[in-house]
């Protein structure tokens, strides 16, 4: 049934309707009003989505990269007038059945966003957050916690050195340990000179110090007024329904302020811009080859959005893929290992920027050069109406695609077109798929040289450029905390011995204060109730029929015209040593020629014909003994329905096997995919350490680490870096694992689709794929050794931690596993979040468990303790087992669970879900159980529950650490002083 339509003009509860369309490529109308006395804006998607949404979204424009907009998204979320606690954000996230909540600080705007299936839980949550960014307490003290602050390192003991200290402060220090992060923005900074994009959003550590307090109650009131706020709303619940809430709650009580002027112009450059800057590389790292440029142009405004679409058609023809016109040429010059390109889209002014790595700075003009020539080349040949052709594939599959796994669709829809709105823009052309793009070819029959002429005027013409050179330094590290020790070493000597008691009395103050928060009783706010929780557990019908050699399962769903087809394999017997090229083979599926196509030929076929395809393994664990699993290799890809031949056609030629003799195309490969891992290795620290300190749990642990923790990364350097010895060796070992994997037989075929796609796939015999025979091989078996458990350091270059401690449990099945799920979340709530972020400055801790793999771990991130961190996690445990907590904790841990069991299923993931419940033998039957013995659980179940599986393990299991070698060294001492824990070793990568 199609949504309702409203008339332009008519009034609904103080608004005036000024738009409302059918969007029939989201199947949703598009409504806009104005609030008559505020001025204030609505936008609603109404469709049939039970995932309902809302965001409160700001236009919030910083003037120097203090942070103040980051750190004011962290403060207002501490507490407000309705409900005067210190955390409502967090402490709503375990009163209710949310599918999503967050909040996000972009460059010129902050938003508020949430997701929920439940009415009574949507208004819940609402009018937390309109109370939290209306009336907030932005206490100083909040303030301290969540910005920055100054504190002796020991807090009461001034004879001990000044730091400083807070929750943002940490996460950025986190965030700019990344050289791409470090790129953009000194980008922005140079491409910006005039605007609020120059400054760093987020907060730059070494400015965020100079934020005061006033300043931050002066910022909300500047940008956090009703009559400026977007008012956002998608899914099935009635309109009406949200205008009256928002006017009672908010806009009754509200005055108008004048709209905010829109951003002016930058001012552009009549010359290019040349800057040498430096990013932090570990001591003993290699510094030859690792230099980062960005080369970023300044092009069209957001609301040219004609231009600004075909600029993303540009973007696709030159960078999409190793085949792409600039790509290529950039990647076989050798002069970069990796090529990728971005448009922001979100900005007033859009950039469009170049980044390459694996570079020597020595090599900057002839990349330079390389660049322009190879566009003035392309102009002057003209552009293959075919590469436009495909280029405007990608962006139609793009989006029409309906995501939502762990992010609503309805939240995606708000970034494509709610931020064009603020930037006065028609949303709808952030929606409307089909017709732009009909009026796109409209432009290009009129003109045929239209691109040409966008690219000539954008990039080669455009005198607004900037080249930064980021050269890596071994010393910058170093540098940078001396230059902190020494400005605060500088402030302690200022000091008086006046000032120093007024420190010691606001520290005093400052805890007192989280002590006093920590106990506040949270019955202020609303919450949903045991009784408001589904009592059925989710199913997804999946359809089971033979094929000749194929068995296919299938997932009658609305897709919006897209197929999802997984095509998945018993893994045969793989040696150990083997297991990490079987990771490798699995990327290289979707990046080597096939089907008498050559590397770059297959690559244009996938950008032409799919949504992409690829590679990957999964072990399918037994509900009953998870150290009983099966692994599986899938091949997996999605198309449009008219495309669906053309993606099965792909994996058949896969099938048949991938072009790995191309060892020119492999060699680039290794350096591109290298260079990728090696710049991501600090931020994916935490994944890393986690993956280290399962690896001698359990033989799937072990598979997991040798694939994707640092023995895949070990090998992809040693191959990079030693390619000509090795190139024949590699080519030869892959090609036999190719053999093995895609010889067995016994596949399975799971699509997501609906019931037309279907029965028109099976009248052509799902394009050849029926005929699939497999020849013997020997069956996987779990014969790898295990070595002991070790706690460890691994030094990156970060001057904050990525921590993991990690222990073997009990299996899906167990009586005990709803617990100790519950338990997890019990631990985070009850102790680790107010040790480790609150107290401690951490941006992120947590418990989690896995019951069908029967892992349990402890994390933090960002983090600036170690030894506090490792205390923290025994307390949870100590804390939980002597019943310290609450019933109201139990039910808020019982909610957090089912949200993560409950969450909304992509369309598109549907069939693959089912298809893993049916592996792993967790039928509807086995989950009703679960969700009947969770919801009915008791506080002693959970005390026994973890008296019984986790306390016997928490001195024993191992911890891994990945952070600064300086970092480790110091919390290593303490470690060992005050918990009787070590970390028995500490190494490079």
């Amino acid at each position: 049934m199609e949504p309702k339509k409203y008339k332009t003009g008519e009034i609904l509860e103080g608004f005036v309707v000024t738009k409302s369309d059918w969007i029939g490529e989201i199947k949703s109308v598009l409504t806009e009003l104005t609030h008559k006395k505020t001025g204030a804006k609505v936008m609603h998607l109404g469709n049939e989505d039970p995932e309902n949404v809302f965001c409160l979204s700001f236009q919030t424009i910083p003037k120097s990269s203090n942070g103040v907009a980051h750190i004011l998204e962290h403060t207002v979320l501490c507490g407000s007038k309705k409900f005067p606690i210190n955390d409502p954000f967090f402490s709503m996230h375990r009163r209710s059945l949310n599918t999503f909540m967050n909040a996000f600080t972009g460059a010129d705007f902050t938003c508020y966003p949430a997701a929920t299936q439940v009415q009574k839980d949507f208004y819940n949550l609402l009018i937390v957050y309109l109370d939290s960014v209306f009336n907030p307490l932005l206490k100083e003290y909040s303030f301290l916690q969540e910005g920055w602050r100054l504190e002796f390192s020991e807090p009461m003991n001034p004879s001990t050195p000044l730091e400083f200290k807070g929750i943002v402060y940490n996460e950025m220090k986190g965030a700019l340990s990344s050289s791409t992060t470090r790129l953009i923005e000194e980008i922005n900074k140079y491409l910006y000179p005039n605007l609020t994009y120059g400054f760093n959003s987020g907060g730059d550590p070494k400015a965020i110090p100079e934020l005061s307090y006033e300043e931050l109650i002066h910022f909300h009131e500047q940008f956090y007024h009703p009559s400026r706020c977007l008012f956002y709303f998608y899914g099935n619940l009635p309109l009406e329904d949200h205008l009256k809430f928002i006017t009672h709650e908010v806009l009754n009580k509200a005055l108008s302020e004048e709209p905010l002027p829109p951003l002016p112009l930058q001012t552009h450059r009549s010359q290019p811009l040349k800057v040498v800057s430096e990013y932090p590389i570990g001591v003993e790292d290699e510094e030859e080859e690792k230099s980062i440029l960005g080369f970023a142009w300044l092009t069209c405004h957001i609301l040219n959005q004609e231009e600004f679409l075909a600029l993303t058609v540009l973007d696709i023809i030159l960078m999409a893929t190793d085949a792409s016109i600039l790509k290529m040429a950039l990647l076989k010059s050798g002069l970069c290992k990796q090529a990728s390109a971005y448009l922001d889209g979100d900005v007033s002014e859009i950039p469009f920027a170049l980044i390459l790595k694996g570079c020597d700075s020595e090599n900057a003009d002839a990349l330079e050069n390389l660049i322009f020539a190879t566009l003035k080349e392309l102009v002057k040949k003209g552009i293959d109406p075919k590469l436009i052709e495909d280029a405007i594939h990608q962006l139609e599959l793009h989006r029409s695609e309906i995501t939502g796994d762990g992010y609503p669709f309805g939240l995606a829809l708000f970034m494509r077109a709610g931020l064009l709105k603020q930037h006065g823009g028609e949303p709808e052309d952030g929606l409307r798929i089909h017709s732009i793009f009909e009026k796109l070819l409209k432009k290009l029959q009129k003109d045929p040289k239209y691109f040409e002429n966008i690219l000539s005027k954008y990039l080669i013409q455009n005198s607004h450029f900037v080249r930064v050179v980021m050269n890596p330094s071994r010393t910058l590290s170093t540098k940078e905390l001396t230059e902190e020790r020494h400005l605060l070493d500088e402030l302690r000597k200022k000091m008086t011995e006046s000032d120093t008691e007024e420190l010691l009395a606001k520290t005093k103050k400052f805890y007192q204060f989280q002590k006093e928060q920590s106990e506040q009783n949270l019955e202020v706010l609303p919450k949903v109730r045991m009784e408001d929780i589904p009592k059925d557990a989710r199913d997804f019908p999946l359809q089971k029929e033979l094929y000749g050699q194929l068995e296919v399962f299938h997932h009658n769903c609305f897709t919006n015209d897209i197929l999802y087809a997984d095509l998945v394999f018993p893994l045969p017997e793989i040696a150990e040593q083997d297991l990490p090229y079987l990771q490798l083979f699995s990327i290289l599926i979707g990046q080597m020629g096939c089907g008498r196509r050559n590397y770059a030929e297959n690559l244009e076929y996938i950008l032409a014909n799919t949504g992409g395809v690829g590679g990957f393994f999964y072990q399918y664990a037994e509900a009953k003994d998870f150290e009983q699993f099966v692994p599986c290799f899938h091949i997996k890809g999605k198309a449009l329905y008219r495309k669906g031949d053309k993606l099965f056609q792909l994996i058949h030629d896969i099938m048949r096997g991938i072009a790995l003799e191309d060892a020119e195309r492999l060699h680039e490969f290794l350096l591109k995919h290298y260079t990728s891992l090696e710049s991501s290795l600090h931020s994916s620290g935490l994944r890393y350490a986690l993956n280290l300190a399962g690896s001698s749990l359990s033989v799937s642990g072990k598979m997991n680490y040798e694939c994707y923790g640092l023995p895949y990364f070990w090998l992809i350097r040693d191959l990079a870096t030693h390619f000509k010895q090795k190139g024949d060796g590699l080519i030869e070992k892959l090609q036999s694992i190719q053999k093995q994997l895609l010889g067995i037989g016994g596949a399975h075929l799971v699509l997501s689709c609906d019931e037309t796609m279907y029965q028109n796939l099976k009248m052509n015999d799902f394009y050849g794929l029926k005929n699939l025979e497999g020849t013997p091989s020997v069956s996987w078996k779990p014969n790898y050794p295990l070595s002991q458990p070790a706690s460890q350091g691994r030094i990156i270059s970060s001057p904050v931690a990525f921590t993991g401690r990690a222990c073997n449990t009990i299996s899906y099945a167990h009586p005990d596993s709803p617990a100790l799920t519950v338990a997890a979340h019990l631990f985070e709530n009850v102790v680790l979040h107010t040790r480790i972020r609150e107290q401690g400055g951490a941006y992120g801790a947590g418990a989690s468990a896995s019951p069908i793999s029967g892992y349990f771990c402890f994390f933090s991130s960002r983090d600036p303790h170690i030894a506090s961190t490792i205390a923290a996690f025994d307390e949870s445990v100590r804390t939980i087992v002597s019943g310290q907590f609450s019933e109201e904790r139990l039910i808020e841990a019982k909610l957090e669970t089912i949200q993560g069991m409950d969450s909304p299923v992509a369309p598109g993931s549907r069939a693959e879900l089912a298809y893993c419940w049916m592996r792993e033998g967790r039928t509807h039957e086995l989950r009703q159980k679960y969700r009947k013995r969770l919801l009915n659980l008791t506080k002693k179940e959970v005390i026994s529950a973890v008296e019984t599986h986790i306390l016997p393990q928490i001195e024993t299991c191992p911890i891994v650490v990945f952070a600064g070698k300086t970092l480790l060294e110091k919390e290593r001492s303490l470690l060992q002083k005050e918990n009787n824990h070590t970390l028995d070793r500490i190494e490079k990568i």
